[in-house]
């Protein structure tokens, strides 16, 4: 009979870990339960039927599909999160949490979920399966997990990734909202004669003009935005990008103001959990989504180690703001640096509405302007060559 090993929840409320024989996983789970304690994590016994680790995915997918696409997308990995959470919380053992979910999901991730239920129904670690997948699961998702298993509330850091992703999904939809109404007037100034051309001429005449626009700008625009993608796997690429967004007064502005945020709310989370400080730091420069920012605020990590403050040590990088390293300095002398570095991610979070609000605007005029300038340009060229028949006719 195959052996188990098991994590659980006394009457108390406290944790026991212990090993228990069960034909399966649900057999055992009800042993647990008749001895009067909360299964959390059940998983068969290292050395029976292991799974050997093997590259997820090919090569091909790996170097040219996953760089462009992960196959999973944002929301997808919120429910999944969302709904671990509520069936960890309502007591459900970890393989069986798995199991119920790889039901609900489509396409890769659900390959990945089952794959991850069968290596952890044979003793393998949730967080180390998810290891497997770095383009589908991040850093800062790891170790929240890693946390969670070691310290024996998973279910609270499910939860916590969870109201990340949303906060990550609203900060997308912010920008999506700021720049809609320009790239809306950018295909205007696009396709304004392809427009007039359908509707002056009918399909015979803009068929011909949209199909020369496409060849001549759709399709080399096509080719750059994969080319920078690819390119963008390079870590020496990616830096000199995210080093030249920065730079501009305003678009790097909202740039640097963007990275903060993140780095707040993960480092906010992270410490929070428990880890500590040095690593908090290094995981939550990650989660800036900017090489560059992460970078520099990496350098502060050996000096936080050392023991040095962390308001000095971000100070040297010359990346954080003043504002935030006022708020973490205060924080530290009181004692209360939990609590203020969740301030932090709300004050950055506010900070990065009013600056996506202001480009957007901004973007919006300025587009507003060229094409005011593009259309006059054409009317003036209009009614100049109206004139110059006009009076080279009443010449003749």
């Amino acid at each position: 009979m195959p052996t188990f090993n098991y994590r659980a929840k006394d009457m108390a409320g406290n944790t026991i870990t212990g090993t228990i024989e069960a034909d399966d996983e649900r057999q055992a789970a009800g042993k647990i339960r008749e001895k009067g304690a909360l299964p959390m994590d059940i998983r068969l016994a290292a050395g029976v039927g292991a799974v050997q680790d093997r590259p997820a995915g090919s090569v091909v997918a790996r170097y040219l599909i996953y760089p462009l696409w992960t196959g999973v997308n944002i929301r997808a990995l919120l429910f999944f999160f969302r709904q671990m959470a509520a069936l960890l919380g309502a007591g459900m053992p970890l393989s069986e949490a798995l199991r119920s979910v790889e039901s609900r999901q489509r396409g890769r991730l659900r390959r990945i979920v089952h794959d991850m239920h069968q290596r952890v129904i044979r003793g393998g670690r949730l967080s180390e399966e998810m290891a497997r997948h770095p383009r589908v699961f991040s850093r800062l998702q790891l170790s929240l997990v890693r946390v969670g298993e070691s310290g024996g509330f998973l279910e609270q850091m499910m939860d916590r990734i969870a109201s990340y992703l949303e906060y990550e999904l609203s900060v997308r939809r912010r920008i999506v909202l700021a720049t809609f109404y320009p790239v809306l007037i950018f295909l205007f100034i696009l396709f304004k004669d392809i427009g007039v051309a359908f509707i002056l001429g009918g399909a015979r005449a803009g068929l011909p003009m949209l199909l020369g626009v496409l060849r001549q700008v759709g399709l080399p625009l096509v080719g750059i935005i994969v080319g920078l993608k690819l390119v963008m796997q390079f870590d020496t690429a990616r830096y000199g990008w995210d080093f030249v967004k920065m730079l501009p007064p305003i678009l790097g502005t909202a740039a640097r103001k963007v990275a903060m945020s993140r780095f707040s709310r993960a480092l906010a989370m992270l410490y929070s959990a428990g880890l500590p400080l040095s690593e908090a730091v290094s995981t939550a420069a990650d989660a800036c989504a900017n090489v560059a920012a992460a970078k520099g605020i990496k350098r502060a990590v050996g000096a936080i180690q050392a023991g040095e403050s962390l308001t000095l040590s971000l100070q040297r990088t010359g990346v954080v703001m003043p504002m935030v390293l006022d708020m973490l300095s205060t924080g530290e002398k009181t004692g209360n640096l939990d609590a203020v570095l969740q301030k932090v991610a709300d004050y950055m979070d506010e900070e990065v509405d009013a600056t996506i609000h202001k480009v957007g605007i901004g973007l919006f005029v300025l587009m507003i302007l060229i094409a005011g300038v593009i259309v006059l340009m054409q009317v003036i060229g209009f009614y100049s060559g109206y004139f110059n028949k006009l009076i080279g006719g009443s010449g003749s």
